[in-house]
């Protein structure tokens, strides 16, 4: 009988591990990024040759314009300002017939990220983010 007992310990305490380490591995996925918060347009364009993506930041509930940061590809572009102060759309030219996976961010608003989409020769992309509030404290 202390047998069985032995085992069916054994059985629960390695149950727990398993439990507990597969939730703490599933804690790790980014909760700054939030999906479905953008707006993904494909047109042709007017010069065969060129390819480019256009990519607009703007805040979810005013609707203005951010001048956020842009990771294409894991490169990093900064948005940028006109002459009259306001915020100009990023302009990216790509090799073509390629994926692209694009991540716009801002300071205190989530991630958005537009994961593998492909651009062909002659593409003109339009990605319209809308970031909305991340309202977790910046320092814990």
């Amino acid at each position: 009988m202390k047998d069985l007992i032995k085992v069916v310990r054994k059985a629960l305490s390695v149950s727990l591990l398993l439990l507990v380490s597969s939730v703490i591995s599933c804690k790790s996925v980014r909760n700054d990024i939030v999906d479905k918060t953008y707006k993904l347009e494909k047109f042709k364009s007017k010069q065969a040759d060129f390819s480019s993506i256009v990519i607009n930041a703007y805040d979810f509930e005013m609707k203005k314009k951010l001048a956020g940061i842009v990771y294409v590809n894991n490169v990093v572009f900064f948005m940028d300002f006109d002459k009259k102060n306001k915020v100009k759309p990023l302009v990216v030219t790509p090799n073509t017939d390629n994926y692209f996976d694009v991540e716009i961010s801002y300071i205190r608003k989530h991630t958005v990220k537009v994961d593998k989409f492909f651009v062909k020769r002659g593409d003109s992309i339009v990605i319209d983010a809308y970031l909305k509030e991340d309202k977790r404290p910046i320092i814990d």
